[in-house]
């Protein structure tokens, strides 16, 4: 289990995407998984773009994970409300930050913590990775075009 200082080191840590040109932004009913590396650790990172299983043009999920299945930060967009351990409800969009012992249990209003358009999937995807600390943004591809 992690201490909520190394999940907060881990999310201020400098990222770079591995191997990719572009990022292609997934269809209604897909997902994109990312490989990213921690600098100057090494430490793998994969994030998570998610449309699968729904038909809700404006529902997404970006999410950050390390070691694969240890969820740092996820971004829900277009969902459900969220009901915090203390019984208290979140509206969607929200963010879910990493809290030792509860792991992403936790919900917080988007605006609360991330400057974003939730309307604007793409722009959220950006400022997701803005808030990763991702340094090298390749630019995202969706349906043909290069935004």
């Amino acid at each position: 289990m992690l201490s909520d200082q190394d999940a907060k080191e881990l999310l201020d840590m400098l990222k770079q995407i591995k191997d990719l040109r572009f990022i292609e932004f997934p269809q209604i009913g897909k997902t994109q998984k990312i490989e990213v590396v921690g600098t100057p650790e090494n430490v793998k990172f994969v994030f998570d773009v998610n449309r699968k299983g729904t038909l809700k043009v404006k529902k997404c999920t970006y999410q950050t994970r390390y070691q694969k299945s240890v969820i740092l930060l996820r971004v829900d967009i277009g969902g459900q409300e969220h009901m915090n351990p203390d019984g208290k409800i979140i509206p969607c969009p929200h963010i879910h930050i990493y809290r030792e012992g509860y792991d992403d249990s936790w919900a917080y209003p988007l605006d609360s913590k991330l400057d974003t358009d939730p309307s604007d999937l793409l722009q959220a995807l950006i400022d997701f990775l803005v808030y990763n600390h991702v340094v090298n943004r390749p630019p995202i591809y969706k349906k043909g075009d290069l935004l």
